[in-house]
């Protein structure tokens, strides 16, 4: 793309990610100010897209599903490019943590949280912002409980009302993100720093017979996230028809800086070539589940393929287990489906479980098509597939590598 192949004395790059924020919802106020595009989220939650975003890689080869996985020293990307001032902060985040220790920072090997203002050039700067994050319309400090309790709240009233907090919670992102563009202008460096605007994931609203939140199921409202590039020699207002991906990040980025990749990854440069499809994938929960069978036999797994307007979503799990473990979930437990319970207190029973099977169709269904995507469904899963098989040699050879460089630092 001859706008991001333009750009020239580029030194800093900042990256704001609005949590949860989906490209439906995004702010005209932030498309306006430089170039976007539709953007396909490597996956459905914060652990395993943040890392496709600082290192190209979907989740399959990064190998982080989970809270407790961890990239390996020389797999970090973004947030370990030599010769470079690296931040990673969470401000509005984790806020019990700490803007320098919250999870994510354990998944990225515990970065430094700098503020924007104390960073030296040339600095790579990435914040996660609450965005549209469960509570909508409150701080984590303000609201007293946690997503289950407001669902459960805000599922005893109109959706309207749920998308009001949810914008609310946008409109809110949107002011943390002009403050980080103030600070840039204040420290003289317009010219020299690239601002990327984007988000980890989508969220939902009560679509699909009262689902909300997010990590499942992929869908439009999960997968397509808004990502825009602002610079005062790119063109503002600006929305391209074709789509990126997350892993297009880091090459794209790496190019701008001058800086050459050391190793193959999943995305491009944008700048020289434009994706068609991408792919999202969810394994397993927020949790490893190692050891409890039940738990493992009908553990949460899906791949998906999208390009612009649509694409195929594949559950790769035991499915009448599955769809029994979630009828038993949304039917008798108190966590999980708190939205979709309340809402549906509203209905007569012919009305619930309408809405109850469209909800497990949605999560369980071994095969959805969303849109009306170009690939048909044979050709989706064979460029699935294929990726996979490529993924799992990767996995083989990196543990390997990781083995080698473990017996180097122990001197053996």
């Amino acid at each position: 793309m001859d706008v991001l192949q333009n750009l020239e004395g580029i030194e800093n790059i900042m990256i704001y990610v609005s949590d949860s924020l989906r490209w439906d919802f995004t702010p005209k106020k932030i498309l306006d100010m430089g170039l976007s595009f539709k953007t396909i989220a490597s996956s459905l939650y914060t652990a395993s897209s943040f890392p496709s975003m600082v290192n190209g890689l979907y989740p399959p080869k990064h190998g982080v599903d989970t809270w407790e996985d961890k990239l390996s020293k020389g797999n970090r990307g973004l947030l370990e490019v030599s010769g470079y001032n690296i931040s990673f902060r969470c401000e509005t985040t984790w806020v019990s943590m700490g803007p320098e220790d919250s999870q994510v920072h354990r998944v990225f090997g515990k970065p430094s949280g700098k503020k924007l203002e104390d960073l030296k050039e040339p600095f790579i700067y990435l914040e996660d912002d609450k965005g549209g994050h469960c509570p909508y319309g409150f701080s984590f400090e303000e609201y007293d409980g946690d997503c289950d309790d407001f669902f459960k709240e805000y599922g005893k009233k109109d959706r309207k009302k749920l998308i009001e907090k949810y914008s609310e919670s946008i409109s809110e992102s949107t002011k943390n993100f002009k403050k980080r563009l103030k600070t840039i202008e204040e420290m003289g460096i317009e010219d020299n720093t690239l601002v990327v605007f984007t988000s980890d994931h989508g969220e939902l609203l009560g679509e699909y017979g009262g689902l909300a939140g997010h990590g499942k199921p992929p869908c439009p409202e999960l997968v397509y996230v808004p990502t825009v590039f602002i610079h005062p020699t790119i063109d503002q207002n600006t929305i391209e028809d074709n789509i990126i991906r997350h892993v297009d990040l880091f090459p794209t980025l790496m190019n701008i800086i001058g800086k050459k990749l050391d190793r193959k990854v999943d995305g491009v440069d944008l700048s020289h070539e434009t994706p068609k499809v991408g792919m999202s994938f969810k394994k397993g929960g927020f949790l490893k589940k190692e050891g409890q069978k039940l738990k493992k036999f009908v553990s949460y797994k899906t791949n998906s393929i999208w390009d612009h307007d649509g694409g195929h979503v594949f559950h790769d799990m035991n499915n009448l287990p599955r769809r029994i473990f979630d009828w038993y979930k949304i039917s008798f437990q108190d966590t999980g489906y708190r939205y979709l319970t309340e809402q549906n207190k509203k209905h007569n029973w012919v009305k619930r479980i309408s809405n109850y099977r469209k909800a497990l169709d949605h999560l369980t269904k071994r095969h959805i098509e969303y849109g009306s995507s170009s690939l048909k469904k044979e050709v989706a899963r064979e460029i699935l597939n294929h990726y996979l098989d490529e993924a799992e040699k990767y996995e083989e050879r990196d543990k390997l590598n990781r083995a080698i460089e473990q017996v180097n630092i122990d001197g053996v």
